[in-house]
């Protein structure tokens, strides 16, 4: 091999290095771009949480899963399996898939007087 050969592959390494770092540095700046377009901790009153059991567990096994666990109930969901909390549960009610927030959902507003007639 010659020594123009030589320079030549080596040439096309650092390129490939090259593109590589590019794209790495891409993905993390894009990466932390994401990370700090992610929304703070929320001032004011704490939002409900919602329960949301298997699709499978009748309302009342929901609500007395719910209770079991000690959490306050404000109402059933529009699915049975469904249950809407106070927002001061801190305890997970045993069978539960997932917890969310409602404080972003437009269908999840509770209304001042359904929040009185709870307590």
């Amino acid at each position: 091999m010659s020594l123009v050969a030589l320079s030549t592959a080596s040439r096309f390494r650092l390129r490939q290095w090259r593109d590589i770092g590019l794209i790495a540095g891409l993905a993390f700046c894009s990466g932390l771009l994401a990370l700090a377009s992610l929304p703070g901790p929320v001032a004011g009153a704490p939002a409900p949480l919602a329960a949301i059991f298997p699709p499978w567990i009748s309302g009342e096994e929901a609500m007395a899963r719910s209770l079991a666990s000690g959490a306050g109930i404000l109402r059933q969901g529009t699915v049975p399996f469904v249950v809407v909390l106070a927002p001061e549960t801190s305890a997970r009610p045993a069978g539960a898939l997932l917890m969310l927030r409602l404080d972003g959902l437009a269908g999840c507003i509770i209304s001042s007087e359904a929040q009185a007639s709870s307590l």
